[in-house]
């Protein structure tokens, strides 16, 4: 099956094939791209994807590092891959996924592997990298951040997670509480700074000193979440509710709530951080800081895709707004779970 096979069944030129597969040089009209499509499909044509690099001097492959690529510590991370593949998928490209494990050279080593690769762009969600590598990358290939401080010669993109600690805590204070202790961690990490941030300020508005017995930290994981919830909620002067830094900790929490013999919201409050997907399916559901994490995933992979086919893009900061979803787990009425 050949090019001009698709061209014959399409009624357009081989050229105008070329066009569409390669996404230009040329511009084709939206009803020639169809047909050129449908023939595609119809034909079962499939391009020769060493040719196509050659010609193009791309390999059509983007690579997403992240601290937990697989989602299984953070639903946002699983969430936010899921949705940086699908739009790849759409404008045309394969994705690499690497998973650093919160380990800098396990990040650097697929740093280096997937550049030896010769990926045409890298998205590094919460992976922080040296100052050097940092200058290897610079001028090599596009590289768009998420969640983390980068160089000004990378992309950023992030959430406002001060803001988001702060909506979470100034909710609870709204509900009575007063101790309202911080599960979050581990504590030298930005995002996690930041939504404790949020958290202090909110208490030293209402006039609460945040004391330090307080503050849990824990892995970034449901089980982190759980084991710094029993350290906060066992003694008898317990806090009355719980700002957790992500989702995952948070449900660790309610768990470690349960098995003390506490209800949520009665005995305790819980609000997390993320919006992830599974907040909505807890018992009672959780309230949490939504950051629109499709949103972030599409700008992060169309922004990357500009930088890749087009020279002379400039890298842009974008800070997007997180809003508060109030469920039952604060004290809130549960809402219908609508599907």
């Amino acid at each position: 099956m050949t090019r001009n096979d698709v061209a014959r069944l399409a009624g357009t030129s081989p050229a105008v094939v070329s066009y569409v597969i390669n996404n230009g040089p040329r511009p084709v009209s939206e009803s020639a791209r169809q047909r050129v499509l449908d023939a595609i499909k119809q034909l079962g044509y499939r391009p020769n994807a060493v040719a196509r690099s050659l010609r193009s001097r791309r390999s059509w492959t983007i690579g997403v590092i992240a601290s937990d690529s697989a989602g299984g510590k953070s639903p946002f991370f699983g969430q936010f891959t899921r949705a940086c593949e699908e739009v790849a998928w759409q404008r045309g490209y394969s994705v690499l996924f690497g998973n650093s494990a919160e380990d800098p050279a396990r990040a650097e080593g697929y740093v280096r592997g997937f550049l030896e690769r010769q990926v045409d762009g890298l998205v590094l969600m919460r992976v922080p990298v040296s100052p050097d590598q940092a200058e290897e990358m610079r001028g090599r290939v596009p590289v768009v951040t998420i969640d983390h401080a980068a160089p000004p010669f990378f992309s950023r993109l992030a959430v406002d997670d001060e803001e988001g600690g702060y909506q979470a805590t100034r909710h609870l204070l709204e509900h009575g509480h007063r101790r309202i202790g911080f599960v979050g961690g581990p504590l030298d990490i930005t995002p996690v700074q930041l939504r404790a941030a949020g958290w202090r300020r909110a208490l030293q508005e209402a006039g609460v000193e945040p004391p330090a017995e307080l503050v849990a930290e824990g892995e970034l994981s449901l089980e982190g979440g759980y084991d710094a919830a029993l350290r906060l909620l066992s003694p008898p002067d317990r806090p009355t509710a719980l700002f957790a830094s992500i989702d995952g900790q948070a449900i660790g929490a309610m768990r470690a709530a349960a098995d003390l013999g506490l209800r949520v919201p009665g005995d305790v409050a819980v609000v997390g951080f993320d919006g992830a997907r599974e907040a909505a399916y807890t018992v009672p559901g959780l309230s949490t800081i939504s950051q629109p994490i499709d949103e972030m995933a599409q700008h992060a992979t169309e922004t990357l895709v500009r930088a890749i086919e087009s020279e002379g893009v400039e890298p842009v900061t974008k800070i997007f707004s997180a809003h508060l979803v109030t469920r039952g787990s604060c004290g809130c009425p549960e809402p219908r779970l609508h599907r």
